[in-house]
């Protein structure tokens, strides 16, 4: 039996807050007859929280549903600072160290990069183990880095980070982009275009329906008034400040509230600054866990996208919220710039405005809200047919299948 390693410090699953892209590709090549492991952190990155006991131990095996989930002992941080980056160090020498340790050798090696030293480790594991390495590259790092903060390419972290860059690019067999923005980046960096596959994000069909009433659930979270929602990371790549200047705008009309569900490093400013503008239409919810985010959206009205207005993500980004949002049916509002505010257009799925422009996002709420039922079930009935149609998991799964496959052929 063909063995397959992911390697991706984030992963979670579905009962924890957080991205299950792995998770739901493994239960698909578990399906087609693979043995599947996932390398994660034990930390989770939305509640900065040790979400798995590990005593003593440098890694714990859990199966879940036919695959082998390593939970990998990882330092705690709770703010983005020099903790979240000794983390990262920390994480991808354990998992590097717990990698020769598991007494079976891979076939593939899949390391993924919300951050590139995790890639690293598996680039690494790959080579000493004697199997193929794909290398998935989910944001542009360091480039990420220098839009976001505007560091110097002399800055250690960058340069470090370029190194880096270098030698996943250099040794990978293939490379995944989740949005096709990357690969002019990638290509300028040397990587061939036939070595490159497009695998963006997607829904599993039978992971993302609602389990409770729309009802069950509005009474749940008290939601009485058009409801805006957002999911996931509440750090300074979010750029939610927007959504709480849209808030000021609108705070003295009583017709609609934004919901922000998750956790990270700025969220306790956010909440500061909430308080300190008495705004009555914004409230924070903690995370909650990927299997009932359904629920959550099948309560809403509409679903929230922002990001900063950063080069790197023009193109280069492809969010987990955005297929939650569509396999809900959930009217999209995009402030992010670029390929994901394209695709929003094209599709018909939601209104954009400019990135970190609140007044600008407070009209196109008002004019979301004034939208007939009938409108808006035409534009939910479109989003889910996209994301069943192009955005599908087990579609999605069959190119992954192929790239594993491609040296049997």
């Amino acid at each position: 039996m063909k063995e397959i390693w992911f390697i991706n410090q984030y992963a979670v699953t579905p009962d924890l807050p957080g991205g299950t892209r792995h998770y739901d590709f493994a239960v698909e090549l578990v399906k087609s007859g693979l043995a599947v492991r996932i390398f994660a952190s034990n930390v989770n990155l939305a509640t900065r929280k040790y979400e798995r006991d590990l005593a003593d131990r440098l890694w714990l095996e859990q199966p879940v549903e036919g695959i082998f989930f390593e939970w990998v002992k990882t330092s705690l941080h709770r703010r983005n600072d020099w903790r979240r980056v000794l983390g990262m160090f920390n994480f991808s020498w354990n998992v590097y160290r717990a990698g020769l340790k598991q007494g079976v050798a891979p076939d593939v090696i899949i390391g993924s990069s919300p951050h590139p030293f995790a890639a690293l480790a598996g680039c690494y594991l790959a080579r000493r183990l004697g199997c193929r390495f794909i290398l998935e590259v989910r944001d542009l790092w360091p480039q990420a880095l220098i839009d976001m903060r505007g560091l110097a390419d002399k800055h250690p972290l960058v340069w470090l980070m370029r190194r880096v860059e270098q030698q996943l690019y250099l040794h990978a067999d293939q490379v995944i982009v989740l949005a096709r923005g990357s690969i002019p980046y990638l290509k300028e960096k040397g990587v061939a275009e036939q070595r490159i596959t497009h695998i963006p994000n997607g829904v599993y069909p039978g992971h993302c329906a609602p389990r409770t009433t729309r009802e069950q659930t509005r009474n749940l979270f008290n939601f009485n008034r058009f409801t805006i929602v957002y999911t996931g990371a509440h750090g300074p790549a979010n750029a939610l400040n927007v959504i709480m200047e849209a808030a000021g705008e609108l705070n003295g009309e009583p017709d609609c509230e934004f919901i922000l569900i998750g956790d990270g490093p700025v969220k306790p400013d956010l909440q500061a600054q909430a308080r300190k503008l008495e705004l009555k239409n914004l409230r924070f919810l903690d995370p909650v866990p990927k299997s009932k985010i359904p629920d959550l959206l099948h309560a809403a009205d509409a679903g929230i996208i922002t990001l900063k207005d950063a080069p790197a993500f023009y193109e280069a980004v492809s969010p987990n919220k955005l297929f939650d949002y569509l396999a809900a049916g959930l009217p999209v509002l995009c402030t992010a710039p670029g390929d994901v505010a394209q695709m929003v257009k094209r599709y018909g799925c939601g209104l954009i405005s400019p990135p970190e422009n609140g007044k600008a996002l407070a009209e196109q709420v008002r004019t979301l809200a004034a939208l007939t039922a009938e409108q808006r079930a035409l534009m939910s009935a479109r989003e889910r047919r996209l994301a069943l149609e192009h955005f599908s998991i087990p579609k999605l799964a069959l190119k992954l299948l192929q790239i594993i496959n491609d040296n049997d052929q």
